[in-house]
């Protein structure tokens, strides 16, 4: 019986440690409120963004799009963008993945490099989720990038 209750207390105490382990979301609860208020539409964020990044702030302009921009120590960022899609999602891809069971495209020019994928909005349109970021693929993996654009999810 001596050994039972140390086993017990030691399980609480685990099961306590991994409820307070729980990741914060990549955009605050607060912020995704005030987005979905603002342009409800396009009210998409990120579950996950690159490792050292951290939430840095959001704006709408009168596009309409959401962009939602992250920063690591060194300054360096990666933004999100929620827009209206016409057209062709595939077009201009170099490559194409399928990322968490999500087709995502992925292209780069000289100064930055994108992945993005399309989703069917709330009321019907085609939103076009792209992440970007001027740290080139040798640094920043084109299949990071593209697992943050998967990651894209509604704002409920």
């Amino acid at each position: 019986m001596r050994r039972v209750l140390p086993l017990t207390l030691l399980l609480a105490v685990v099961a306590v440690a991994s409820a307070g382990a729980a990741t914060a979301p990549a955009v605050p609860r607060h912020s995704q409120l005030a987005l979905r208020h603002k342009l409800p539409s396009l009210a998409y964020v990120p579950t996950r963004v690159g490792f050292g990044f951290r939430y840095y702030k959001w704006a709408t302009t009168t596009r309409p799009a959401l962009r939602i921009w992250f920063r690591d120590v060194a300054k360096r960022e990666i933004t999100f963008v929620a827009t209206f899609q016409k057209g062709a999602c595939a077009a201009s891809r170099e490559k194409t993945f399928q990322l968490d069971g999500n087709k995502v495209y992925w292209s780069h020019t000289a100064n930055e490099q994108q992945a993005w994928r399309c989703v069917q909005g709330t009321k019907g349109r085609l939103v076009r989720l792209t992440v970007a970021t001027p740290i080139p693929p040798t640094r920043f993996a084109d299949v990071g990038i593209g697992r943050i654009a998967a990651s894209g999810r509604h704002v409920q």
